[in-house]
């Protein structure tokens, strides 16, 4: 696809004005770096956050004129901004009575960022999600809702979700079987193999046992004994749970197991670990969702913002040539691995904004709800107490709360998903070990209730 020839081609000739709400964040800062230089495409006519001096200040830094820099607080106000203007908002209920086309939402707040969604859609306007925690729940909901009024809800590329759900579908449309598909977590695990020195983030280890198991021996021995040697070190994370369920929902595939495999390996060795276990690796099904911790050389590229898909090997004289190319083939010959090591943020999302605006063409070809975001109650938790959601390293997770990723086929009818319970009350004492329930938790008010009952 040429994206010169496809915008070419778009009945569209005005200049797309784009609104973001939530835009003091990493996400933010890069994405309204990235606009200016797309001038002929697209304008940035909207900011809103919580403080519209920040969002001056993060636009000044930015190089936004000052003069073009107008904070609203109420309709009229808006209404007097000049078309070259940049409104400034306290308030996301205005969003949706502005004169956007394409609203990018990036609050990661759950409740507020299903209903900022809600009200532009219904104010005519496209809609780019960056808030996962908010889409793995009320995504199928919107993505209806889009449908419904004629608009694009996506996913935004520019984070692992998106970027894997076009590369399964750019897979699936050159026939190719998909045996699993997944990304890698956050964070590398970097390993010298000289100095056996180990580094995770900003923590460092002298490691040189772990020299041993750098190459793959044995699958099961390898996978353990690396787990076992850097189980200091976080080796899952609840983000990667919400993102392979926003894919779930968009392709129909399944998670692997509820609580993922995890394994440490390097790229290489994607091809031999996802496959079915009668061909040595992990799997117990196919058609799959899994997520993987990158282990790595620190002169390797990383793969913390990637993402793959494992597939069969249709043709053996095919795979020998991209085999002795240096493309990723399994010892046993039978699979491959087709990846994309990187994703940019805010620098490559606008491209959802261009597809949605001038193409009509959203990330999603379909959104149900396939898969669900289950917890289970680590501790005792009391009557009265609140699921409170932190924010630690990008991580938005409720302290207490042990993750899962099932079919929800396979769930009560009334499971809480995980990100629906956030901030909200326990109406009763729940024990440790205990699966949420949408019974045990006030959901009074709530829009994300609301909208998971409407697609009942």
């Amino acid at each position: 696809m040429n994206y010169e020839e496809l915008l070419a081609k778009s009945q569209t000739k005005r200049r797309g004005r784009v609104g973001i709400i939530g835009a003091n964040g990493g996400f933010g800062y890069s994405f309204l770096a990235q606009i200016p230089l797309m001038k002929k495409l697209l304008s940035v006519r909207l900011v809103c956050d919580l403080s519209i001096e920040k969002s001056i200040e993060l636009l000044l830094d930015l190089g936004y004129s000052r003069d073009s820099l107008y904070p609203c607080h109420c309709q009229s106000d808006m209404d007097r901004v000049p078309e070259d203007g940049i409104i400034l908002l306290d308030d996301s209920s205005l969003v949706g009575t502005s004169d956007i086309d394409v609203m990018v939402e990036a609050t990661g707040q759950p409740e507020l960022s299903a209903i900022n969604a809600e009200q532009s859609l219904l104010g005519g306007k496209h809609v780019c999600m960056v808030s996962k925690e908010s889409d793995c729940v009320s995504g199928p909901y919107l993505y209806h809702l889009a449908k419904e009024k004629g608009l694009v809800y996506a996913i935004c590329i520019g984070d692992q979700p998106a970027n894997l759900i076009n590369w399964i579908s750019y897979i699936e449309a050159l026939g190719m079987e998909i045996i699993c598909a997944g990304k890698s977590s956050e964070y590398d695990f970097v390993y010298d193999l000289d100095s056996g020195d180990f580094a995770y983030r900003d923590k460092r280890a002298n490691i040189p046992e772990l020299r041993k198991y750098w190459k793959m021996g044995d699958l099961e021995k390898t996978l353990s004994e690396r787990s076992r040697l850097l189980a200091d070190y976080p080796q899952f994370a609840v983000p990667d749970y919400c993102e392979m369920n926003v894919v779930c929902n968009a392709t129909g595939l399944l998670p692997s197991t509820p609580h993922f495999h995890y394994p440490m390996i390097n790229v290489k060795e994607l091809a031999d670990v996802y496959i079915p276990k009668a061909a040595g690796g992990l799997l117990e099904h196919t058609g799959v969702v899994d997520s993987f911790n990158c282990f790595r050389r620190p002169d390797e590229v990383s793969f913390a913002g990637g993402v793959f898909a494992i597939v069969k090997c249709h043709n053996e004289k095919v795979w020998d040539i991209l085999d002795e190319k240096g493309h990723v083939v399994g010892r046993n010959k039978e699979y491959g691995a087709l990846f994309l090591p990187y994703h940019y943020m805010g620098v490559e999302a606008p491209a959802s904004i261009l597809e949605a605006y001038y193409c009509g063409l959203s990330s999603y070809h379909r959104c149900d709800n396939v898969a669900t975001m289950a917890c289970r109650t680590k501790r005792d938790f009391k009557k009265g107490e609140v699921l409170t959601m932190t924010s630690a390293a990008m991580h938005r997770i409720i302290e207490g709360m042990d993750v899962t990723l099932e079919a929800t086929a396979s769930l009560p009818e009334n499971v809480a998903p995980y990100y629906l319970i956030t901030d909200k009350k326990l109406l009763c004492d729940v024990k440790a070990g205990t699966l949420i329930t949408q019974d045990m938790v006030d959901l009074s008010g709530s829009a994300l209730k609301r909208m998971i009952d409407s697609m009942k």
